[in-house]
C-alpha cells in the first residue's frame, strides 16, 4: 500500500514536473517568439530609417546638381544662345568648375553647344544627335520642366550616364535647355562606407528591373551577376514577389541564404527613375537569431516559472529601454537633454502642414570666451539652464532644440513680429536673471534671428526655406555688444544676395577689368590750379550694373581681397600717368589708398617699385595714402617702409586724420609727406558754433606746416568751406565744390586736354 502510494505520488510528481516542463516550453517558446519578432521589427525599422537617410542624401546630391545647373542657366540669355562661341566659353568655364562629364545647351530649334571634359567644345551640336533618353529630358526642359533621365549609353562620352536638364529663361520666357551628364558612380561615396547599418551591412543600387547600377565594395556575394534575379539572391518562391514589388515601386523585405547563413535585406525605392536601394544586413542573420532563440529556450528550461516571467518582463524592459535609447541617440542632445536639430526639422515640417509660425535662432555672444573664462562645466550648466528656461516659455504645439554649443532653435505658433519680439525679450530677460553666470560681473548677450513662415512662398519647401533665412537674420544680428533680435525681410535677403554675388565674383571682376578707375581733382589753394587727383574705385559689371564702394569695400577688408584690389588700382593709376606722358600731357600726381594687409606684405615695397618701373612712371607722381589706424600699430616698422618708398620717390599721405583716435604723438613720429584731414573734421569746423573744432583744425594745419608736412582738406563743398581752409593755411582742397569723382576718360576731357583747363579758381559743376 505504501509502495503504491509512493508510486502514485511519484506519478503525480512526474505529471506536475511534465506540466511544469510543458509550461516552461510554452513560456520559453512564447518568449523566444516575442523576442525574435520584436528584435526583427526593430532591425526592420532601423534599416528603413537608414535607407530613408541614404535616399535623402541621394536626392540632395541630385538637388545640388540641379541647383548648380540652375545657377549656370541664370547667366545664359539670348546673347549667349545666339553667339555659340561665347556660349561655348561659358559652358567650358562652368564645366571646369564642376564634376559633370558634359554640359550641353540647346536653343528651341535644337541647335546648341556641347562642352565635354578634356575636349574642345562642339558649337554645332544638334539635339537630334542625342540618344533618345537624353533628348527626352532636354525636350521636357524646353517645355519648362526640369528632369533627370534614366541610365543610358552616351553617344558623346561613350559611358553609361544619366542626364539632368533645366530650362533656360530670358525673363519669363523659355529660350532653351541646359543639360549635364554624369556617371551613376557619383552616388558610390554616399552608399559606401563602414557605417552602413551600424557597420553591419552594405547597400547596392539597382534599376527598376533589378539590375545592379552600383555595387558596394563590402558585399557578401562575390559573384558579379548583372541582376538580383541571378545568383543566390532570390529563391524561386520570392522571385515573383520581388518582381511585382519592383513593378509597383513598393518597399519589400526578404532574405537570401549564402554559404549556410541567412541574410535579411530590404528593397527600398529611391523615388527617382525607378531606382532601388538594396540594403543587406550582415551583422546578424536569421540563422543567428534562431540559434540565439534556442539558447534562450535552453536557459529557460532550468529556471522556474516565476523566473521566466521575470526574464520576460526584464527582456521587455530592456527592449523598451533600447528603443528609448535609440530614439534619444537619434533625436536628443546628450548634453542638455533637449531635442536635436534633426528632430526639430522633422517636427517643423509637421507643424507647418497644419499652421504657420516663426522660427527663432538663438546664439550666445562670445560663447568660446565663456568656456575659457568660466570653464567648460559652468558653460555647460549655462546651456542646461537655457534649455530649462526655454521649456517653461513654450505654449502647446511649440518646441525647440539645441544644435551646436551656442545655438538653439525655437518654433513659436505666433507669426506677429511684435508678439514674437515680446516673447523673446521676456525669454532673454529670464536668461539674464536666472543664469549663474549672470550673477557675476560678466554681461550675457544673445543674438536672435527670426523668420516667419509667410516669408517662404513655396509650401513644400517652407521648413527648409525658414531654416535658411533664419541664418541670414542671425548673421545680421551678430556683432552687437548687447542682445539683438533681427527679423528676416526681403531687404536683408537682397543684401545677403549682393554680398554673396560680390564674394563669388570679385576675382572674376578683377580679371575682367570690371573695377574702374575714377578720379577726383585736388585744387592748390595757393595758385588755384589743379594739383593732383585721388584714385577711387567703382565696380561696373559687364552687364552695366554699378556696385558702389560702400557695398564691397567692407567685405574686401574683411576677406583680404582689398590687398589685390589696391595693387590693381595702383597699376591703373600708373597706366593713366603713362598715357598722359605718351600723349605729351604733363602728368599730375595721383593718390592711391593702401590697405593694412597690402602695406604689411613682405614684398610690398618691391612690388611698388617694379610697377612704376614697368610703366616708366616717376615715383613722385604716386602718393600712397595710409590710414590713421595703420599708423597706430608699429611706428618703427611703418617708418622703415615709408623711408624705403620715399627713397624711390613715392610720397606718403596719412589719410582720414581726425576720424578716429588721432594722436599728435603718432603724427610727430611718422615720416609722412602729407596730412589729409577727414571730411567730418571740415563739416564740424564749418559750423560757426564749433569754434573749438575750428581752433583745433587751424592749429593742426599750422603745426603740420611747421613739420614740413603739406595738408589736404577733404569734403570741400561750398565756397565758404574753401575760404575757411585757405585762411587756416591749408595747401590743397578736395571735394564736390570742384568735382565729384569722375571716370578717367571724363577727367582727361575736362582737365587734361589744355593747360588752362587746370585752373580750378572758378566754380565747377559737382
Amino acid at each position: 500500500m505504501i509502495e503504491e502510494k509512493l508510486q502514485k505520488r511519484l506519478r503525480k510528481s512526474i505529471i506536475v514536473v511534465l506540466c511544469i516542463i510543458v509550461v516552461l516550453l510554452i513560456g520559453s517558446g512564447l518568449f523566444s517568439a516575442f523576442m525574435y519578432n520584436t528584435r526583427n521589427e526593430s532591425i526592420r525599422n532601423q534599416v528603413i530609417l537608414e535607407a530613408e537617410e541614404y535616399k535623402t542624401r541621394i536626392k540632395k546630391q541630385l538637388e545640388a546638381d540641379f541647383q548648380t545647373l540652375s545657377t549656370i542657366s541664370a547667366f545664359i540669355d539670348n546673347s549667349f544662345v545666339t553667339d555659340k562661341n561665347l556660349l561655348a566659353e561659358r559652358l567650358d568655364e562652368a564645366n571646369q568648375n564642376n564634376t559633370f562629364l558634359t554640359i550641353v545647351c540647346y536653343d528651341l530649334n535644337g541647335n546648341g553647344v556641347i562642352s565635354t571634359m578634356e575636349q574642345d567644345p562642339d558649337v554645332d551640336a544638334k539635339l537630334s544627335d542625342l540618344s533618345s533618353e537624353g533628348r527626352r529630358v532636354v525636350e521636357q526642359a524646353m517645355e519648362g520642366t526640369a528632369s533627370v533621365s534614366q541610365l543610358f549609353e552616351s553617344v558623346i562620352s561613350d559611358n553609361s550616364v544619366f542626364v539632368y536638364s533645366v530650362p533656360v529663361y530670358d525673363g519669363d520666357e523659355v529660350i532653351g535647355a541646359l543639360a549635364a551628364s554624369d556617371h551613376i558612380e557619383i552616388f558610390s561615396d554616399i552608399i559606401s562606407g563602414n557605417t552602413v547599418l551600424g557597420g553591419g551591412g552594405y547597400i547596392h543600387m539597382l534599376d527598376a528591373d533589378g539590375n545592379f547600377l552600383i555595387r558596394s565594395s563590402k558585399m557578401i556575394v562575390q559573384d558579379k551577376t548583372p541582376s538580383i534575379f541571378g545568383g543566390p539572391y532570390l529563391s524561386e518562391d520570392s522571385r515573383s514577389q520581388v518582381k511585382e514589388a519592383l513593378q509597383r515601386q513598393e518597399r519589400i523585405f526578404s532574405s537570401f541564404s549564402y554559404e549556410g547563413k541567412s541574410y535579411p535585406f530590404l528593397l527600398e525605392p529611391v523615388g527617382i527613375n525607378g531606382w532601388y536601394l538594396f540594403c543587406v544586413n550582415t551583422g546578424e542573420g536569421l540563422s543567428t537569431n534562431s540559434s540565439t532563440s534556442a539558447i534562450v529556450t535552453q536557459i529557460t528550461f532550468i529556471v522556474v516559472l516565476m523566473l521566466v516571467n521575470f526574464l520576460m518582463l526584464y527582456g521587455y524592459r530592456l527592449l523598451r529601454n533600447y528603443n528609448r535609447d535609440m530614439m534619444n541617440l537619434a533625436y536628443c542632445d546628450s548634453l542638455t537633454g533637449a531635442e536635436n536639430l534633426s528632430r526639430f526639422r522633422q517636427r517643423l515640417n509637421e507643424a507647418l502642414e497644419n499652421s504657420g509660425g516663426s522660427v527663432v535662432a538663438v546664439s550666445i555672444r562670445q560663447f568660446p570666451f565663456i568656456n575659457e573664462i568660466f570653464g567648460k562645466e559652468r558653460a555647460n550648466r549655462l546651456l542646461c539652464q537655457i534649455k530649462e528656461i526655454t521649456e517653461q516659455h513654450l505654449n502647446n504645439g511649440e518646441f525647440f532644440c539645441h544644435d551646436t554649443d551656442d545655438r538653439f532653435y525655437i518654433f513659436f505658433n505666433e507669426s506677429d513680429p511684435d508678439v514674437v519680439r515680446k516673447r523673446m525679450e521676456s525669454l532673454i530677460d529670464e536668461f539674464d536673471l536666472s543664469a549663474d553666470i549672470s550673477k557675476t560681473n560678466y554681461q550675457l548677450a544673445f543674438y536672435c534671428g527670426v523668420v516667419e513662415s509667410s516669408r517662404c512662398s513655396n509650401p513644400e519647401e517652407t521648413a527648409d526655406c525658414m531654416m535658411t533665412h533664419v541664418q541670414f537674420a542671425l548673421d545680421r544680428a551678430k556683432g552687437a555688444h548687447s542682445s539683438t533680435i533681427w527679423f528676416f525681410d526681403s531687404e536683408l535677403h537682397k543684401k545677403e544676395e549682393l554680398e554673396n554675388y560680390i564674394e563669388s565674383h570679385m576675382h572674376q571682376a578683377l580679371r575682367d577689368g570690371e573695377f574702374k578707375l575714377f578720379l577726383q581733382p585736388k585744387k592748390d589753394l595757393h595758385s588755384g590750379m589743379l594739383s593732383g587727383a585721388e584714385a577711387l574705385v567703382r565696380w561696373q559689371t559687364n552687364d552695366g550694373r554699378m556696385i558702389f564702394p560702400d557695398q564691397f569695400i567692407p567685405l574686401f577688408e574683411h576677406n583680404g581681397f582689398c590687398a589685390k584690389l589696391d595693387l590693381y588700382m595702383l597699376e591703373q593709376a600708373c597706366k593713366q600717368i603713362y598715357l598722359w606722358m605718351k600723349k605729351g600731357i604733363a602728368p599730375i600726381p595721383i593718390s592711391v589708398n593702401q590697405s593694412k594687409l597690402m602695406f604689411f606684405e613682405a614684398d610690398y615695397v618691391r612690388n611698388l617699385i617694379e610697377l612704376v618701373r614697368r610703366y616708366s612712371v616717376p615715383a613722385q607722381f604716386i602718393t600712397l595714402e595710409i590710414l590713421e589706424g595703420l599708423a597706430l600699430e608699429n611706428i618703427d616698422e611703418i617708418n622703415s617702409k615709408i623711408l624705403q618708398l620715399q627713397k624711390e620717390g613715392f610720397r606718403i599721405s596719412l589719410d582720414d586724420f581726425g576720424s578716429g583716435f588721432s594722436s599728435l604723438n603718432t603724427l610727430g613720429k611718422l615720416k609722412i609727406d602729407e596730412l589729409k584731414l577727414d571730411r567730418d573734421f571740415l563739416l564740424n569746423a564749418s559750423d560757426q558754433e564749433q569754434s573749438r573744432v575750428r581752433l583745433i583744425m587751424e592749429h593742426t594745419i599750422r603745426m603740420a606746416g611747421q613739420l614740413g608736412i603739406s595738408t589736404v582738406a577733404e569734403g570741400v563743398e561750398t565756397p565758404d568751406d574753401e575760404t575757411l581752409i585757405r585762411n587756416f593755411g591749408c595747401d590743397i582742397g578736395q571735394g564736390y565744390l570742384y568735382s565729384r569723382p569722375i571716370s578717367a576718360a571724363d577727367f582727361d576731357e575736362k582737365y587734361m586736354k589744355k593747360a588752362d583747363s587746370r585752373n580750378l579758381a572758378g566754380s565747377f559743376d559737382s
